[in-house]
């Protein structure tokens, strides 16, 4: 069974990650798949949510598709969920990385904006939410 599935949307490679560990068995399975979208698209998402869980060599072919992305002027993001986000130790390493959204959608609005960000009238609402995990990373990212 195919743990990987590829969507476009809208100009925009998707590729979701149904697993709840994502491991060395996969790595060279999805940087395949993100070489074979490069060709295509410049913007990819990789969908995360599912995952609990991703080791080293999974979170190294992750990487090593952004540094080729970035070269050819492209951008690779990922979305993560809530319980990957309060779990993990390695959300510091990803964050630092790759922009991190928390839905396909929201993901996808920021990649069809122009520079890509989100627009500081979404952080002064998700504030009004009191949606501190959103606020974070939606700060973060407005950090230039």
């Amino acid at each position: 069974m195919n743990a990987i599935h590829r969507i476009f949307k809208n100009g925009v490679a998707i590729e979701r990650v149904t697993l709840v560990r994502a491991t060395m068995n996969e790595s060279p399975e999805i940087n395949a798949n993100l070489i074979d979208d490069m060709a295509d698209c410049k913007k990819i998402i990789v969908d995360l949510s599912f995952c609990d869980y991703i080791d080293s060599s999974f979170f190294g072919a992750l990487v090593n598709a952004y540094r080729k992305m970035i070269a050819k002027g492209g951008s690779i993001v990922l979305v993560l969920s809530n319980t990957f986000l309060t779990n993990s130790f390695i959300y510091n390493d990803i964050s630092s990385i790759f922009k991190v959204y928390h839905s396909i959608k929201e993901a996808l609005h920021a990649l069809n904006n122009a520079n890509g960000k989100v627009n500081t009238n979404e952080y002064q609402k998700l504030y009004e939410r009191k949606e501190p995990a959103k606020i974070v990373q939606t700060h973060l990212q407005l950090i230039p």
